[in-house]
């Protein structure tokens, strides 16, 4: 059904197609370059049916490159080890996609002017992880500004490694971080 609750329910193969040409216009032009006409066009739609699904060029963007949803699959069952494993190689592994390497200069650009479009992303993506961050001590849920400290860890050494020294991205270094993050599994954080 659409956003609204009226009227026809949306086609899922159009948000498909424009979030499959979003992220190949990404790596041909640039978040700069990237204009929701040519989407549109390279999509097949309409810029009216790209304007009702998302409300700007960088919320198209987010969803194309990060997902509408967070797939939380990695974190539910697994303990605080494999949690933090997680974090930061999943966000290594995020950050090095090319099309969000395109993306991500434009989109902090943009989310640095919006607040309400930041705060959305930060607890749409970072609250659901942090609440399966598992306790210790047979806990079933550990204390979630650990949770949210251990994303801003392992995400933000992700991103800076992948746009600010890129030359030190290896798998060694990557393993530091985690090294240096995986004491806090032990549950004494």
């Amino acid at each position: 059904m659409n956003a609204t609750g009226s009227g026809r329910p949306r086609d899922p193969r159009i948000d498909a197609d424009v979030l499959a040409a979003t992220r190949d216009l990404l790596l041909e032009v640039g978040f700069d370059q990237l204009s929701v006409r040519a989407v549109a066009g390279r999509a097949g739609v309409s810029r009216a049916a790209i304007a009702r699904r998302w409300e700007s060029k960088a919320q198209l963007v987010l969803d194309a490159v990060l997902g509408v949803t967070p797939d939380l699959t990695p974190f539910d069952g697994a303990d605080r080890a494999g949690w933090i494993h997680w974090v930061v190689t999943g966000s290594s592994a995020l950050f090095r996609q090319p099309e969000v390497r395109e993306a991500v200069p434009g989109l902090l650009a943009t989310l640095r002017d919006h607040d309400e479009l930041r705060g959305a992303l930060w607890r749409n993506f970072a609250g659901p992880a942090a609440a399966l961050f598992p306790g210790s001590a047979g806990a079933a849920t550990g204390d979630p500004d650990t949770a949210r400290a251990l994303l801003v860890l392992g995400a933000g050494a992700a991103l800076f490694l992948s746009l600010i020294a890129p030359e030190e991205d290896t798998p060694q270094m990557r393993a530091k971080v985690l090294e240096i993050l995986m004491p806090v599994a032990d549950g004494s954080n």
